[in-house]
C-alpha cells in the first residue's frame, strides 16, 4: 500500500492554515530574549473600548548546528492572551500575557513525508528520533523532556501619530518582563521595544509595513555568549476580505554560528467567520532560526462576544 503520510500531509497544509502570533518568530533561542506578541492590523479603539484576543499556535522547530553549537529538535506549543484598551482618539493601552512550552509533537512523520513526495531536502531529519525533545545550545543548557514557562507580560503605549482618509501612521512604546527566566525558554531580564508602522486601507483592501526593535540585557544563562543586545522585526502585510499574507523578516542578536541567521517567513491565512481567524507560516531559507512550519488559531473575543449577542 502507498504511504498514505505525504497525501495526509499536503491535505492538512491545504485545509488547515492555522494563525501563528502576529509577529513572534516561534523560534525559542531568540524569542525567549524578546517576544513580539502585537498585531499589525488590529483595529483602532475609541476612548473607553475595549478589545481582547487569545491566540494559541504550535510550530515544528528542527535546526542542528553545523558548528555543533546546539540541537533543535521540539515542537512549540504557545497561547497569547491580548488586552487592548481605547485611551483617547489617539492613544491605546495593550497588555499581553504569554504562555509558551516545549514538547514531543506530532508533525514530524507529516513534514518527513511532505519532503519526500515533493523531493525537499530532509536536513538530517531521519538520522533522529521522532517526535522528541532535544533542546540543547553549546554547554549552557540541555532539555530533554517537555516543560513550559509563564511569560513575558508585555505593557504597550501605541499611538496614531498621522491618520488621512486612506493612510494611517503609528508608534508604538512597550516594557516587557518576567516573573522568572528558564535557560533557552525565557529571560529573566526586561526588555524595552520601540516600533511604528504605516498602513493603508480602503474597503475591504489593506496593506502596511511595520517594523519594532527590541532592546534587552542577556540573561545569566547566556553569560559568555557574544551577543548584540538587540532584535530587529520588520513587516510587510496584505489583507482583501478574509484573506491575508504577509512576509517577515527578524534579526538574530548572536554574532557567530548558525543562530547567527536572521529569519524569513511567509504566512498565508484567512477568516472562516468573523472573530476566528486561521493561517500558516511557513519559515525560508536558510531556516536555521524560525520553525520549519507553525499552525494556530487567533480568536477575537470582542468580536465573538458582539456576534453571540446579536444571535
Amino acid at each position: 500500500m502507498r504511504n498514505p503520510i505525504p497525501a495526509v500531509g499536503l491535505l492538512m497544509l491545504m485545509i488547515l492554515p492555522v494563525l501563528s502570533p502576529a509577529a513572534d518568530p516561534g523560534f525559542p533561542l531568540v524569542q525567549s530574549l524578546v517576544s513580539f506578541p502585537f498585531g499589525e492590523d488590529d483595529p483602532r479603539l475609541e476612548p473607553g473600548q475595549v478589545a481582547a484576543s487569545f491566540t494559541l499556535s504550535g510550530g515544528n522547530v528542527f535546526m542542528v548546528s553545523a558548528e555543533n553549537a546546539g540541537e533543535h529538535d521540539f515542537e512549540t506549543l504557545e497561547a497569547v492572551l491580548a488586552l487592548r484598551i481605547g485611551i483617547s482618539r489617539t492613544l491605546t493601552l495593550e497588555v499581553y500575557s504569554r504562555w509558551s512550552g516545549i514538547y514531543g509533537g506530532w508533525m514530524d512523520g507529516m513534514i518527513e513525508g511532505f519532503h519526500d513526495a515533493f523531493g525537499l531536502p530532509d536536513n538530517r531529519r531521519p538520522m533522529y528520533s521522532r517526535d522528541r525533545v532535544m533542546y540543547a545550545f553549546r554547554d549552557l543548557f540541555e532539555h530533554r523532556r517537555s516543560m513550559g514557562v509563564t511569560g513575558p507580560f508585555t505593557v504597550s503605549l501605541t499611538a496614531d501619530l498621522a491618520r488621512r482618509r486612506y493612510f494611517g501612521m503609528g508608534g508604538r512604546l512597550a516594557l516587557q518582563a518576567s516573573p522568572a527566566g528558564m535557560p533557552g525558554l525565557l529571560s529573566e531580564r526586561p526588555a524595552l521595544i520601540a516600533g511604528m508602522w504605516l498602513r493603508w486601507q480602503r474597503g475591504s483592501r489593506a496593506l502596511g509595513i511595520s517594523g519594532d526593535v527590541g532592546f534587552f540585557k542577556t540573561p545569566e544563562w547566556l553569560e559568555g555568549i557574544d551577543i548584540t543586545p538587540r532584535i530587529i522585526m520588520a513587516r510587510a502585510w496584505f489583507r482583501l476580505g478574509w484573506f491575508r499574507t504577509r512576509i517577515a523578516w527578524r534579526s538574530s542578536p548572536y554574532r557567530s554560528g548558525d543562530v547567527s541567521d536572521a529569519g524569513l517567513q511567509i504566512l498565508l491565512g484567512f477568516r472562516i467567520f468573523r472573530g476566528i481567524e486561521f493561517r500558516i507560516q511557513e519559515d525560508l531559507a536558510p531556516f536555521h532560526t524560525t520553525p520549519d512550519i507553525r499552525f494556530g488559531i487567533r480568536l477575537r473575543l470582542d468580536e465573538l462576544a458582539r456576534r453571540l449577542n446579536l444571535e
